[in-house]
């Protein structure tokens, strides 16, 4: 069923552009890396390849891992063009980015899948909760305002008067800041991507603000393809309604389920 599709497009197209970011080698632990493993059950074993592209929404599924010594779940949820993890377990619920959520999705094929146990649909229930809390009016107004968040650190440093109040910039200059900006405060740049420009810019501050090497450094870091999504596409960022795509179910190894559950 044609809706039913998980859309991946958005994710590979993500993933494209990671070498031209930050010019990551291929071997690190990176995005980049799932792009390969991508591409290749694409081009190697192309059943494999459409059926997770037609994976129906709400798809779970269950295996046992040592990751924690609860119950544990993680979920995949889409708003519009958004996309978010969250990982749940008895005592708490977080966001995960992208890479640590992978991590946790990796797994080798022959390993066994087991029963969903009698804690998936109150954990879903916490992972829903802070999906809509971080995809709420208020939660988009910043979520990183404690400080910690790179994308939050990176508009702080644009906006100080150095920068904001700089005459020397042209109009194209202007024009690109402000654009920027925009996409920083829609969540348009990926998190590992912000974490690598922020590292970057604090290595140039050491230096002093020299707004023009700041704006260098930017256009070197930040890719052209995030911006061209962003003026396309801003109203589809995150309009559209709260999707669960799949979840899954972490049984502790002390709780070992025995048996295999099919999942539709």
């Amino acid at each position: 069923m044609r809706g039913e599709e998980i859309k991946s497009h958005d994710l590979f197209s993500r993933l494209l552009s990671k070498k031209t970011i930050t010019g990551e080698d291929e071997t690190e632990d990176s995005e980049l890396r799932y792009l390969q493993v991508i591409r290749q059950i694409r081009d190697n074993d192309p059943d494999t390849f459409e059926k997770i592209k037609r994976l129906p929404k709400k798809a779970r599924t269950a295996r046992t891992a040592s990751h924690s010594p609860y119950p544990t779940l993680l979920t995949y949820f889409r708003k519009g063009k958004l996309q978010k993890f969250f990982l749940a377990d008895a005592p708490t619920s977080g966001e995960l980015d992208f890479l640590t959520a992978a991590k946790w999705f990796e797994v080798k094929k022959e390993k066994p899948r087991v029963s969903i146990g009698k804690d998936f649909y109150p954990l879903l229930d916490k992972n829903k909760k802070a999906f809509e809390q971080a995809t709420s009016e208020e939660g988009q107004e910043f979520a990183g305002k404690g400080g910690r968040d790179s994308t939050a650190q990176i508009l702080r440093i644009l906006k100080v008067n150095e920068i904001r109040k700089y005459k020397g910039f042209t109009e194209e200059d202007e024009d690109y800041i402000l654009r920027l900006v925009r996409l920083l405060e829609e969540g348009g740049l990926p998190k590992q991507t912000a974490k690598t420009v922020l590292k970057s810019l604090d290595q140039e501050l050491k230096n002093g603000i020299n707004p023009l090497r700041i704006i260098v450094l930017l256009r070197t870091n930040i890719a052209q393809e995030f911006f061209r999504e962003t003026m396309a596409e801003t109203a589809a960022q995150t309009a559209g309604p709260r999707e669960v795509i799949l979840s899954e179910f972490f049984v502790p190894l002390s709780d070992d389920h025995s048996g295999m559950e099919t999942h539709g």
